[in-house]
């Protein structure tokens, strides 16, 4: 089973697989854009815990992985570049707390936000290199094939439909890059709203 949700807070992440394990439904896969992938059992009393961390590195990560497996934890699902690392605790009875403390728990939302800037950056350097390839020419994003809107008849359709899936890619990419900024951008603000709010609390403790 196939669900969409996106979660800007990793608590309430973990509350929703938490949920969904007792329904029968355990994590098999997280993709991108917050599709969750679900395999059916008995239903269950797990204590998902999600980490995020980005690798350089093959050996990097399956050290990190280690790491967890050593201290009680069963690396559920993640990857090298996926960010969201999901575990639960190898027995119910255990310390059900991943991290060693709140500092290092908001931590993860600082590491988001820092991935959503870079991706901000990137998207608006592709939007300039674009725009700067055209000579910030708008036109260039439409029907270049000369002389097409004085053909007529059977000549004109040719050529329109010939074009016509050029004009499309010409228009979607900046579209898309700009839809990537927008998104990371909102993502990012919150992330770093919330870290800000989390060490804001560690600090008054």
């Amino acid at each position: 089973m196939r669900k969409l949700k996106v979660f800007l807070d990793f608590n309430e992440e973990e509350s929703y697989l938490n949920d969904m394990a007792r329904k029968g439904y355990l994590l098999k896969k997280y993709s991108t854009f917050g599709i969750y992938h679900f395999i059916e059992g008995e239903p269950q009393e797990l204590t998902y815990k999600i980490d995020y961390k980005v690798f350089r590195n093959h050996a990097d990560f399956e050290d990190y992985k280690a790491l967890f497996e050593d201290a009680g934890w069963i690396h559920v699902y993640g990857t090298k570049l996926g960010g969201n690392q999901y575990f639960i605790p190898k027995n119910k009875g255990a310390d059900n707390e991943i991290f060693s403390s709140r500092e290092s728990a908001a931590s993860r939302y600082k590491t988001f936000y820092n991935l959503c800037s870079i991706n901000v950056a990137v998207a608006a350097m592709c939007i300039i290199a674009v725009l700067s390839t055209n000579g910030f020419n708008l036109s260039a994003f439409g029907f270049l094939t000369p002389g097409l809107w004085d053909m007529a008849g059977a000549d004109f359709w040719r050529a329109f439909f010939f074009e016509l899936p050029f004009v499309i890619f010409r228009l979607l990419g900046p579209i898309l890059l700009i839809g990537m900024g927008v998104v990371y951008g909102y993502w990012g603000s919150k992330a770093k709203r919330t870290y800000d709010l989390q060490m804001k609390g560690c600090e008054n403790r």
